[in-house]
Order: C-alpha cells, then structure tokens, then sequence
C-alpha cells in the first residue's frame, strides 16, 4: 500500500515504541493509532520541549519505571511507563 493510501485510510493503524524525556520524567510509550494521530502527538511532544526517540518492544519490557497508564483517545492508544526524576 502506498504512503498517500495509507494517509488516506481511515483505518490504517500504525504501531511504535517511543522513549520521550522531559524536565520531570523518562517516559516509554507503546502506541497505535491512525499515522496522523501519531504525527500530532509527537509533534506536540516536540513543541512542548520533550525529546522524543525511536525505541524497541525490548527496551519497553525492560523499562524501570514508577507508574503506568493506559489511555485510548479518537485513533490512538497508547501505553505510558513513566519514570520520574
């Protein structure tokens, strides 16, 4: 399937590990939604100063962290683990 097709399908769902920093925590994201979703959050990540990275389903399952959160919004879900400094 194309780039533009898969942009265009409504229900498309993208998956992918995301390892996010901000001043207050280290957090890894397990997330799935519609690849504009993803695009908007990780842009709106970035513009609030987080720095945001690729990670891998086995840095997930190692990740030390505090707390946990399961949140399901229009076209994305997403797992948190949350360590904070």
């Amino acid at each position: 399937m194309s780039e533009e097709n898969v942009m265009n399908n409504e229900h498309h769902v993208q998956h992918m590990f995301l390892h996010v920093e901000s001043s207050d925590a280290v957090c890894m994201l397990n997330i799935a939604g519609h690849p504009y979703r993803l695009r908007e959050l990780v842009f709106m990540m970035v513009e609030n100063g987080c720095r945001v990275m690729a990670s891998s389903a086995d840095a997930y399952k190692t990740f030390d962290f505090d707390k946990e959160s399961v949140e399901v919004h229009d076209f994305l879900t997403s797992i948190i683990k949350a360590k904070f400094i």
